[in-house]
């Protein structure tokens, strides 16, 4: 069977995540002899360029050729996140939903229609729609009752991320923060001013070059806080990025990672810094508590980012209490482990081992 993976979407995926997912269906369908892989796109990732390299049962192919190659044979299946191959609708399609467009702030009017229209037409067109967990599972089935029998959890554990050294995570903290270490914040814009409040009290604690990076869903959001931004004490020791520039390498670096507001799109990110051991705090303020499944829970530390002094408290204890900070990110290795090992256990569709061709 020939399985074309396209690595582009119509979404809010950063690269990094959608291509780590790619080279995690392709090892984990390596030990099939049937599996030709298709990796669809221009500028792919070192390790995905390494797979090919390192394997005969992968190529890498630009869009232009695989619309024209998907004319010419019989057994094909195409994977995606939210793409089209031209030519391909005759064999089956399976998508992976990595976000949802309701996640993604700031859309303009058009795309605040058309996004999730495309969406549910993938849903639709989807020989199965895979679900690579609980929490996915639990927000699709939810949003399209009506194809529900079409949205399978599946089984899809990272398998191989990339390796950084301490040199190139001295790299990533000299281009992300001018060698400072750093917390690392999912922050939504209205709680921007607030957590620049909290990281005041700290620094005055502290005294230290630790340093605040903030990650914003679009260029837009950035901007913004870039103007909230002006006049702040502690300024420079604080970065702002968009997600459509996301390393995973900013992962590897971090201190902690604090995520403000939490849906499914943040789940690869979340595994990521867990196999990287970086302790995760989550905000349990009254407004997100219902979003996060109970399976969920223990991934990292949880309180309201909105109780007021609980930040800086929190950016207190992390940076001075190493123990505490192994601590936390072991507890979180453990909670992944064991996720893992329960999913294994549960009989779950393993992508691409499950996909047939038409």
């Amino acid at each position: 069977m020939r399985l074309f993976i396209l690595t582009s979407s119509k979404f809010a995926i950063p690269r990094p995540q959608l291509c780590q997912k790619v080279l995690d269906i392709i090892e984990l369908g390596l030990s099939s002899a049937h599996i030709h892989f298709y990796i669809v796109g221009d500028h792919l990732p070192e390790p995905l360029v390494l797979l090919e390299q390192n394997n005969e049962a992968v190529t890498i192919i630009k869009e232009i050729a695989a619309e024209k190659l998907i004319k010419e044979v019989t057994n094909a299946s195409i994977i995606h996140f939210g793409a089209d191959l031209k030519g391909s609708d005759p064999f089956p399609h399976y998508f992976i939903p990595l976000t949802h467009p309701i996640f993604t702030r700031e859309l303009s009017m058009i795309n605040r229609w058309s996004l999730p229209k495309n969406f549910k037409n993938y849903v639709k067109k989807s020989i199965a729609t895979y679900a690579i967990n609980e929490w996915t599972t639990i927000f699709l089935k939810n949003k399209y009752k009506g194809y529900s029998t079409k949205i399978q959890e599946a089984y899809l554990p990272i398998t191989r991320l990339p390796i950084y050294e301490w040199v190139a995570l001295a790299d990533a903290k000299n281009n992300l923060t001018e060698g400072a270490n750093y917390f690392l914040a999912f922050q939504p814009l209205n709680g921007f001013v607030d957590m620049l409040k909290e990281f005041s009290i700290f620094k005055k604690w502290q005294q230290t070059n630790m340093a605040l990076v903030f990650i914003f869903d679009n260029d837009k959001e950035l901007m913004q806080a870039q103007t909230l931004l002006t006049g702040y004490k502690f300024k420079d020791s604080i970065f702002l990025k968009s997600m459509s520039d996301f390393e995973s390498a900013w992962i590897a670096a971090a201190y902690t990672i604090l995520f403000g507001t939490i849906h499914f799109d943040k789940t690869v990110l979340i595994e990521m810094a867990i196999e990287y051991n970086i302790p995760l705090v989550f905000n349990n303020a009254e407004n997100q508590r219902s979003i996060m499944p109970d399976t969920w829970q223990q991934a990292g530390e949880q309180f309201s980012f909105e109780e007021k002094g609980g930040l800086s408290n929190h950016f207190k204890l992390y940076y001075k209490d190493e123990v505490y900070l192994q601590g936390r990110a072991r507890m979180g290795k453990q909670w992944l482990t064991a996720l893992y090992e329960e999913k294994k256990k549960a009989g779950l569709i393993k992508i691409p081992l499950a996909i047939k061709s038409s």
